[in-house]
């Protein structure tokens, strides 16, 4: 009996050790599965984070595409709305231009009103000698015209206060030294004045509107007719024909009144007097000088009634002759005393007047 219940003992401890490690085997299992489950738990999760992730950065970058569209679009409407205002304000400032030509051109044409139409320059005439002559707004433009020799080329030099040999001169000389119209710049600083020498009038078989019209003077501002002795027809029919033209301001001058005193003088003193002899007693100076004072003041009567006279004559409006010498003018200009001066400082000031009121009505 002991010996079977001690085989049934190790039998049953031999089940029981069997059956401990079956369940531990199975434990084990368990535990494997256990553990490749939580592995592929986490992987799974870690998957899913990084996917999650993945799709934050996905709409992040949609996002920001987004907004740099728009931004792109938003720039490009922005240019396109100042492209549009640029043009606006192109053509409303072409606009504003061509009314103001078309004011410019009105009040030219009421000028002209009081001109014959078959002498009347048109409005591509007027642009055209604008630009030959180089026209510049805000500048008061002075043509100086007369018969040839008059010494219009010397009188431009004396009254922006150089002398013929001076650089920048106009070339003058005995003969007629222009032959086409020059124009000259005022040296002084912020002058406004520009002048212009215009060859000789009083050609042969040139009717006064035609020399006038060919010249272009219709665009001028002022006219300043130079005579060296008589007035002559051609002097009376440019200023006749800028009292047509109504817009310009014309002055009429005797210019070389030293010239034609001394010459006076001397027809009165004795046979062979030379006033520049230095070796003349006082006598004879006191003489020389006495009858200078009445041959000057002679001259400048006789002028100006010799002018009026032709005026008149011509149904021409009354103006004073500028009695003038170019010494004297150009001293003048500098501000210097000359014994000659005549009438040049009242020349001076009142065209200057003309400056400036044209400057104020905006030329």
């Amino acid at each position: 009996m002991a010996a079977i219940a001690a085989s049934l003992w190790s039998d049953f401890f031999v089940a029981i050790s069997g059956w401990g490690k079956d369940r531990a085997t199975q434990a084990e299992g368990r535990a494997v599965q256990a553990r490749a489950l939580a592995a592929s738990l986490q992987e799974r999760t870690e998957a899913e984070r990084a996917a999650h992730a993945a799709e934050e950065r996905a709409e992040r970058a949609q996002k920001h595409l987004e907004e740099q569209e728009q931004i792109i679009v938003e720039d490009a409407r922005r240019a396109e709305e100042a492209r549009l205002t640029i043009e606006q304000l192109q053509q409303l400032a072409a606009e504003a231009g061509r009314r103001a030509e078309e004011a410019r051109l009105a009040v030219e044409r009421k000028w002209f009103e009081g001109v014959c139409p078959e002498c009347r320059p048109s409005d591509e005439d007027i642009t055209r000698m604008k630009a030959q002559y180089n026209y510049s707004p805000g500048f008061v433009h002075i043509a100086v015209v007369g018969s040839a020799g008059a010494g219009k080329s010397s009188f431009i030099n004396a009254v922006r206060g150089l002398s013929n040999r001076d650089p920048g001169a106009a070339p003058a000389g005995i003969v007629e030294t222009t032959a086409t119209v020059t124009r000259y710049a005022d040296p002084h600083q912020d002058s406004r004045m520009v002048w212009y020498d215009v060859p000789g009038s009083g050609t042969p078989n040139v009717s006064d509107w035609q020399y006038f019209n060919d010249k272009g003077l219709y665009i001028f501002d002022c006219i300043i007719v130079l005579t060296d002795s008589r007035v002559l027809e051609s002097d009376l029919a440019i200023l006749r024909t800028c009292e047509q033209f109504k817009n310009i301001d014309a002055f009429i001058v005797r210019s070389k009144s030293d010239q034609h005193v001394n010459n006076m003088v001397c027809e009165r003193m004795p046979q062979g007097f030379d006033p520049s002899d230095p070796d003349m007693d006082a006598e004879t100076r006191a003489h020389f000088l006495l009858t200078k004072l009445e041959e000057r003041q002679r001259f400048i009567d006789e002028t100006s009634q010799n002018v009026q006279m032709h005026l008149e004559r011509g149904n021409l409006v009354p103006k004073k002759a500028y009695v003038v010498c170019m010494d004297a003018m150009a001293a003048t200009v500098r501000k210097i005393r000359s014994s000659k001066a005549i009438d040049e400082a009242d020349l001076l000031s009142d065209v200057r007047g003309c400056v400036l009121r044209r400057l104020q009505s905006g030329c």
